[in-house]
């Protein structure tokens, strides 16, 4: 879930060529709407959408059981209560970083 396009397409890029499958919105309405059919392994979501960041698609993953991580210029700590105590990347953070954080984020989903 990320906004800004050209970041999108680095970060999906990335995580395709390390083998992930990707799906990419850019609002919190377009994050509801595709949430409603799909329910994925794991998020990376901006704390600002283009709607807005009022945590909504953050606290929809929540309530799914979804992990995520927070790949945004906002610290958490200063946002949502639901922005807080995830996985952090700062933006600009590099790929390959996100997709290790990621791999971990899921290794520890199947150990649990």
């Amino acid at each position: 879930m990320e906004d800004e396009d050209l970041i999108a397409s680095d970060v999906a890029n990335g995580l395709m060529d390390s083998g992930f499958d990707v799906a990419c919105v850019a609002s919190e309405r377009a994050a509801e709407i595709w949430l409603a059919d799909h329910t994925p392994d794991l998020a990376i979501i901006d704390i600002q959408l283009l709607d807005g960041q009022r945590g909504i698609a953050a606290s929809r993953l929540k309530a799914l059981g979804v992990s995520f991580i927070v790949h945004s210029g906002y610290d958490p700590e200063f946002q949502a209560s639901v922005f807080h105590d995830t996985p952090y990347l700062s933006k600009p953070a590099p790929i390959l970083d996100l997709v290790k954080l990621a791999n971990q984020v899921i290794e520890n989903q199947v150990r649990a």
